[in-house]
């Protein structure tokens, strides 16, 4: 039998497990029976499992059973996972309702195992709850991270990296060998956020020394998608608390020891700019630093800075990375898209200088392709999962404390009464239309709105369409004969492809254009 994508333990004894099952149904059973109060008026639901819920309805990918199970049940629909209630969102004025109508009262998180273990105990700033030290946090990137002075800084050496990747596929790319994209894309966004982090790149080959023979050396890139990877499901130990313990399939041990080798990696980085000392702050490292130094949020102990520098490489390289691969590959389904970009570059920037940042403001349609791209593959397809602070009603739905809170992004993009054609990659659908990315318009939440809403949102923007447009002006993109390109999708709490894309890469420009700008392949 598998559950979400999960099988369960070989190591469990079936009779171990059908006494705790037994023992929780009876005391479920008699819950019921004596419970007092108001029946409750619940969202429309589909029927679920004794104890499981709907979970083994999920499947491996959760956005799709769920927006499919919503086309039945409503834009607003109560399921269970296991014991714990939880409603999902699926329209527009749904999304209105709950992360700006009521956004006070569903800001906060669930706790999950991922938080916990994974997260030092809710030390980071994504699944923790909206409590004081949370808003501190949230200020410190705001101010700190992500103010326009910063951002500044950042789009100067965010240039300077993507003229790396161009370099780097341009080289790849000679006598006709075939280019990965999704390694290229993954490379680029993870030396950015490794200089935002604590200003240094030269990681994503590296392998850091285990201290034994047994151990691997720690490739944080692989730890990072393993990550994505298996936090992608609905995991029977989260939701059914009394079969924690037994771990099913090893998914506890497993965060843990990816926790252990990202530790591993930032230990040595961390100690080496806490040896550096005091001086202006030159990274979010840095920044992290000064306020342990200076006793502010609690000292922020090492296991906070952590937690908040995972946050940042994990969230600043799997999302935009995985953005980047789907508009390619989707352009190169699209050879007339791609042209119509190539001629808007070529008409705004011309062929003799390199597309730089302020000429985005200029390219309409490359930001209209964008934005296709996050309506069709929004960054967290079911977003991170809020949870209910108080007892509330939505709709005229009765939402009791502590239900959670899954807003479907994917089947916000892909709801056929809000876009015509909803499955077709169009990015005319924008152009000359207001519709935002930002939270405001919520037919399109990539970044989710209101309090809860992506802090790197600016930065993810901006890095996916400078990637973009440096790439179709510099690179000519191509397929060998006879190739076509699918739109599989696999698991994970991000959006990756199933398959990798590969692509012909040959030079664009002429060839004083490269050199001027120190590109050499």
């Amino acid at each position: 039998m598998e559950v979400v994508g999960m099988k369960w333990s070989e190591n469990i004894s079936i009779g171990s497990l059908a006494l705790y099952v037994g023992g929780f149904l009876m005391l479920l059973l008699f819950w019921r029976k004596f419970r007092g109060g108001k029946k409750l008026r619940l969202p429309p639901g589909p029927s679920g499992w004794p104890l499981l819920g709907h979970l083994p309805l999920l499947g491996t990918m959760p956005h799709v059973a769920l927006m499919n199970l919503s086309r039945t049940y409503g834009p607003l629909m109560s399921i269970r996972l296991g014991t714990a209630p939880a409603v999902v969102v699926s329209s527009p004025e749904m999304a209105r309702m709950v992360l700006k109508t009521q956004d006070h009262l569903f800001a906060t998180r669930p706790r999950t195992i991922t938080g916990e273990v994974f997260f030092y105990n809710f030390k980071d700033m994504v699944f923790s709850s909206s409590t004081d030290h949370w808003r501190f946090v949230r200020r410190i990137f705001d101010t700190e991270i992500l103010s326009l002075r910063r951002l500044g800084n950042l789009k100067s050496f965010t240039e300077e990296e993507m003229k790396t990747t161009v370099e780097r596929m341009l080289r790849e790319g000679r006598d006709g060998r075939l280019v990965e994209i999704d390694r290229n894309m993954a490379q680029s966004s993870f030396d950015i956020m490794c200089r935002i982090s604590f200003n240094k790149t030269g990681y994503f080959e590296q392998k850091i020394p285990s201290s034994t023979s047994q151990e691997e050396p720690v490739h944080l890139p692989s730890v990072m998608a393993d990550f994505c990877s298996i936090t992608g499901g609905f995991f029977v130990g989260e939701y059914i608390p009394f079969l924690r313990k037994l771990d099913l399939g090893g998914f506890e041990a497993r965060l843990l020891e990816l926790r252990k080798r990202f530790s591993k990696f930032l230990s040595p980085i961390i100690e080496e700019h806490r040896q550096r000392g005091d001086g202006e702050a030159q990274d979010f490292l840095d920044v992290l630093l000064s306020l342990q130094r200076d006793g502010a949020g609690n000292g922020f102990p090492n296991d906070e800075i952590k937690a908040l520098l995972q946050n940042m490489l994990l969230a600043g390289t799997e999302t935009d990375a995985n953005t980047s691969i789907w508009l390619l590959a989707e352009l190169m389904r699209h050879s007339e898209v791609r042209q119509k970009l190539v001629d808007e570059l070529d008409s705004v920037v011309g062929q003799d200088r390199l597309v730089e940042d302020s000429d985005l403001h200029h390219l309409k349609y490359l930001k209209a392709t964008v934005k296709e791209a996050f309506r069709m593959y929004p960054v967290v397809p079911l977003l991170v999962p809020h949870a209910a602070s108080e007892d509330t009603t939505v709709a005229g739905y009765d939402i009791p404390k502590g239900t959670r809170l899954l807003v479907n992004a994917y089947a916000l993009g892909r709801d056929s009464t809000v876009w015509t054609n909803p499955n077709t990659f169009d990015p005319e659908r924008f152009v000359g239309k207001s519709t935002d990315v930002r939270g405001q318009h919520f037919e399109l939440l990539p970044f989710s709105s209101g309090r809860r809403a992506c802090p790197g949102m600016e930065m993810g923007i901006h890095r996916v369409e400078l990637r973009l447009a440096q790439i179709l002006q510099t690179c000519v993109l191509s397929l060998p004969s006879g190739v076509k390109i699918d739109v599989e999708e696999a698991p994970g709490i991000t959006l990756p492809r199933a398959h990798p894309l590969q692509v012909l890469v040959t030079p664009r420009l002429q060839p004083e254009i490269y050199y001027r700008n120190g590109i050499r392949f």
